[in-house]
C-alpha cells in the first residue's frame, strides 16, 4: 500500500503541475495577446497620422514637387486614396532631399499640423480607413475575426465608430486596448482610439488546442495506465490471500479426514481393542464417509484445474434432464436426511431432452445440492423446479440457507471467491465449486444467476438451450 500511495501522490503531483503549466501558459497566451493588439492599435495610429501628412503635402503645390522627385510624377488627379497606394513614403525619405526642399518642408509641415490640429476629428479620420488598417494590422499579427472600434474624446464622448453601429458603446469604452491618435499634434485635446476584439479568450484557445488536446490526452493516458496497474496489483495481492487461505483450508481439510481414517484403522488392527460387530460397521462407515471426502475435494481441485487450464472435455448425448435430476436427488437426499432435511423436485417443464454432458450436468446438480444444504443453519429445505419454452429449459434450485448479500452475489462465481463470513469458519470450502458450475453451463451454451437475500435464502437459476431450439414435444418427452 505504501507503494500504491507513492505513485498516486506523483500522479496527483503530476496533474497538478500540468494544470499550472495549462493556466501560465494560458495567462501567457493572454499576455501576448493583448500586446499584439496594442502594438497593432500604435502602428495604425502612426499610419493614420503619416497619410494625413502626406495629404497635407499633396495639397501644397511644393509638397507635391517633392513627393514627384522621390516617387515618380502620381497619376493626375491623385487624390487621397492614391496617397494611400503609396504607403512607402515616409518622412524619412522625404528627409533625402535638398536642405532647400527640407526648410520648405519643415515650413510646410509645420503650417498643417497646426492647421489640422483645430480641424474636427471626425474631418480627420476616414472610417473606412481605418476600420481597413486595423484590419490588416490584426491580421499581420495572426489575429482575425470581428472586431469593433471607435474614436473617444477626452470626456469619453464617443467621436467616431466603426463604420457599423456599436450596440455596446460602454464596453468599447471599458476596453483596455487603446492608443491615442495623433500623437504629434501641437495642440487640441488628446483623441484615442479604443479597440474590442470579441471572443479573445477563444481565440486563445483556439490557438492552444492542439497542445492542450495532446496534453490531456497523454494525461489521461497516465491515469488510465496508473488505475489499471494498481487494479491488476489489487486484484494479484487479492488472489495471493485467497491462494494463501486455500492452501491453509485445504491443509485442515486433508488432515481431518486423514486422522479420522488412520483412527479407525488403529482401532480396527488394534488387538488389545475388543471389537464388536457394531464398532466394526462404525469404523468402517467412518473410513468410508472420511474416504468419500477425499474423494470430493480432490474432484473438486481437478475440476478446477482442468477449467483454469480450458481443456474441459464434453461429451455431448442425449440428455432427459428430469431423470438425471432425479437421480441426484435420491443421492443426495441421505445427506439432507441427516439434517433433518428435505429435497423437492418441481418438474413442471414439457420439453426436458437436450443435448449436455451427463457426468458434468451431474457434478453441477450435485454442487448445488451441496451448497444449499451446507449454508442452511436450520432444517435444510431444497425446493428442485424445470420449466421449458420452445428454445431453452430453466432449472431453479431454491433453499433456506442464510442467503448472499447483494453486493457479493457477482463474485461469488470468482473462483477462489469465497463470501466473507469474518472469523466463523463453520462451513468449509474453497471457492472452487460455483466456479466450475457456470464453466460447465457456460458450456452448454446457457447462463447462470441468483436472486438471494440475507436471511431469506438463495435461488440459483440456470437456463439452458435445447439443440437447434427444437420444440418437437413428443421427442421431448420420450424416456
Amino acid at each position: 500500500m505504501g507503494l500504491s500511495a507513492a505513485i498516486a501522490l506523483a500522479l496527483v503531483g503530476l496533474v497538478l503541475i500540468q494544470v499550472q503549466w495549462i493556466r501560465d501558459t494560458m495567462a501567457l497566451k493572454d499576455a501576448q495577446f493583448a500586446q499584439s493588439v496594442d502594438n497593432a492599435l500604435v502602428a495604425v495610429s502612426d499610419r493614420m497620422e503619416r497619410i494625413e501628412k502626406l495629404e497635407g503635402l499633396r495639397e501644397h503645390e511644393t509638397g507635391r514637387a517633392i513627393l514627384e522627385h522621390i516617387g515618380g510624377s502620381p497619376p493626375s488627379g491623385a487624390d487621397s486614396l492614391a496617397l494611400r497606394q503609396h504607403p512607402a513614403i515616409t518622412l524619412g525619405e522625404l528627409d533625402s532631399t535638398t536642405a532647400q526642399g527640407e526648410s520648405v518642408l519643415a515650413e510646410m509641415v509645420h503650417g498643417f499640423l497646426y492647421a489640422n490640429a483645430y480641424r474636427a476629428m471626425e474631418e480627420r479620420i476616414d472610417p473606412r480607413l481605418l476600420d481597413s488598417l486595423i484590419t490588416e494590422e490584426l491580421a499581420a499579427r495572426g489575429i482575425t475575426g470581428a472586431h469593433q472600434q471607435g474614436v473617444f474624446g477626452p470626456d469619453g464622448r464617443a467621436v467616431l465608430l466603426q463604420p457599423e453601429p456599436v450596440n455596446d458603446t460602454a464596453a468599447l469604452l471599458a476596453s483596455t486596448h487603446r492608443t491615442r491618435l495623433f500623437r504629434n499634434d501641437p495642440v487640441g485635446n488628446e483623441h484615442f482610439l479604443y479597440l474590442l476584439v470579441p471572443g479573445q479568450e477563444g481565440q486563445i484557445w483556439r490557438s492552444m488546442s492542439p497542445m492542450l488536446i495532446m496534453s490531456v490526452v497523454l494525461l489521461v493516458m497516465v491515469v488510465v495506465v496508473f488505475i489499471i496497474i494498481m487494479r491488476t496489483v489489487w486484484r494479484q495481492k487479492r488472489i495471493g490471500d485467497i491462494k494463501n487461505d486455500l492452501v491453509n483450508n485445504l491443509t485442515h481439510e486433508l488432515k481431518t479426514p486423514i486422522s479420522t481414517i488412520a483412527l479407525a484403522c488403529e482401532a480396527l488392527t488394534d488387538p488389545s481393542m475388543p471389537k464388536t460387530d457394531q464398532q466394526v460397521r462404525t469404523f468402517v462407515g467412518m473410513i468410508r464417509d472420511e474416504n468419500k471426502r477425499l474423494g470430493i475435494l480432490v474432484e473438486n481441485v481437478l475440476q478446477s484445474a482442468v477449467v483454469t487450464g480450458g481443456h474441459m472435455r464434453t461429451r455431448m448425448v442425449d440428455l432427459d434432464l428430469h431423470a438425471l435430476l432425479q437421480d441426484v436427488v435420491r443421492n443426495s437426499e441421505i445427506q439432507a436426511t441427516r439434517r433433518n432435511g428435505h429435497i423437492e423436485l418441481d418438474l413442471k417443464a414439457d420439453l426436458y431432452h437436450l443435448q449436455g454432458d451427463r457426468i458434468h450436468l451431474t457434478n453441477v446438480f450435485y454442487n448445488l445440492i451441496d451448497n444449499a444444504i451446507k449454508y442452511t443453519e436450520q432444517e435444510p429445505r431444497v425446493r428442485i423446479s424445470t420449466r421449458s419454452d420452445t428454445s431453452s429449459i430453466t432449472i431453479s434450485v431454491r433453499d433456506n440457507g442464510i442467503g448472499i448479500p447483494r453486493g457479493e452475489q457477482q463474485r461469488i462465481f470468482d473462483k477462489l471467491y469465497r463470501v466473507p463470513t469474518g472469523n466463523i469458519h463453520n462451513v468449509k470450502g474453497f471457492g472452487l465449486g460455483l466456479s466450475y458450475v457456470r464453466s460447465v453451463v457456460q458450456r452448454h451454451g446457457g447462463t447462470i444467476r441468483v436472486e438471494s437475500e440475507p436471511g431469506l435464502g438463495s435461488t440459483f437459476i440456470i437456463t439452458i438451450p435445447f439443440e437447434h431450439g427444437s420444440s418437437d414435444t413428443d421427442t421431448a418427452r420420450r424416456g
